[in-house]
């Protein structure tokens, strides 16, 4: 009855509470397990590091910013159960969805939950249509990883994976109740006029994905993304299997990491009772400086502190 669920994130720091708290309430009483995505936002992580949460709650930090679906495929690998649940940042769990999809789950290998959409609206929430949709579903990790995942595109991945799903002819239920309440606001990926419906990158991907035949519908591998995991208790984050640059060659890759670690050394810092706000946020330029011998540490300092005399010419002006 064990299920792995599955969420990416991006700057929705402001649902989030909403959503772990949906999670929390939830009617289950086996064990599942939370692996949440952090798509290279540093705000995010800061919210991470503030709050406390529950010991099955897992948190990875991806070092590029890649779009959700790489990430979905990579925790989709590290899960622990056979059943998976990908669910999306934004959107609020009714309290019977993860026991309704774990259970289903036992009799289909796809499982795809009924929503209905609402908007906040002047501290009023709306209510609007009932559907389906590609994003959220239920589906045994043996099958996903059969299929190789979704494509590693920014957009429209969820909708050419179920395109793929369709034509195998497998049984998948859609269920009778509504087990989610999906959030529209500007921000989200169906919305923003760059990745939204009408967009032009999402119409290159349709025609992409509806170019596949059955012969050619899966991917040749499992597509995924670089990450660090994120310990809560020290404020640090670690390294993973998935870290591996040429021995020779300090690649753009491990320029990269090097400045995530030295930010992260910065966070590790404070004391886990102190909250860390933009206000609060301060520089020790020794200790970045120490961090590492490569030039890259002095090149940063430098530039800190140009940022923060700048800051200060500016505010002066005004």
């Amino acid at each position: 009855m064990s299920l792995s669920l599955i969420i990416p994130t991006y700057k929705n720091v402001n649902f989030l509470p909403e959503l772990f708290n949906s999670i929390i309430r939830n009617d289950y009483n086996d064990e599942f397990e939370v692996l949440v995505g952090i798509d290279n936002c540093y705000e995010t992580l800061n919210y991470v590091y503030e709050n406390e949460f529950p010991s099955n709650f897992k948190f990875y930090f991806f070092i590029e910013n890649n779009g959700p679906y790489l990430i979905k495929n990579t925790l989709a690998e590290l899960s622990t159960y056979n059943k998976l649940l990908f669910f999306d940042s934004d959107d609020i769990m009714m309290s019977k969805m993860i026991s309704e999809i774990t259970l289903k789950l036992n009799q289909y290998i796809v499982v795809k939950p009924k929503y209905i959409d609402f908007v906040d609206e002047k501290n009023n929430r709306v209510f609007k249509n009932e559907s389906f949709g590609e994003g959220v579903f239920g589906i045994t990790k043996d099958l996903f990883m059969e299929m190789n995942g979704f494509e590693g595109w920014r957009v429209a991945a969820d909708s050419d994976f179920m395109g793929r799903l369709y034509k195998t002819n497998l049984k998948i239920l859609h269920t009778n109740q509504i087990l989610f309440h999906r959030r529209i606001h500007e921000n989200s990926l169906t919305v923003h006029p760059e990745t939204g419906l009408a967009s032009k990158m999402r119409g290159q991907y349709f025609l992409k994905s509806k170019k596949k035949t059955i012969e050619n519908f899966s991917n040749e591998e499992l597509l995924k993304s670089n990450y660090k995991i994120v310990d809560i208790q020290n404020h640090s984050l670690s390294k993973s299997a998935y870290e591996i640059t040429e021995d020779n060659e300090l690649s753009e890759f491990e320029l990269k990491k090097q400045k995530h670690d030295l930010i992260a050394s910065i966070f590790s810092s404070v004391p886990s009772s102190t909250k860390i706000t933009p206000k609060q946020k301060t520089i020790d330029y020794n200790a970045i400086n120490k961090k590492t011998n490569h030039p890259m540490s002095s090149q940063l300092s430098i530039a800190l502190k140009k940022a923060k005399l700048e800051n200060i010419k500016k505010n002066s002006r005004r």
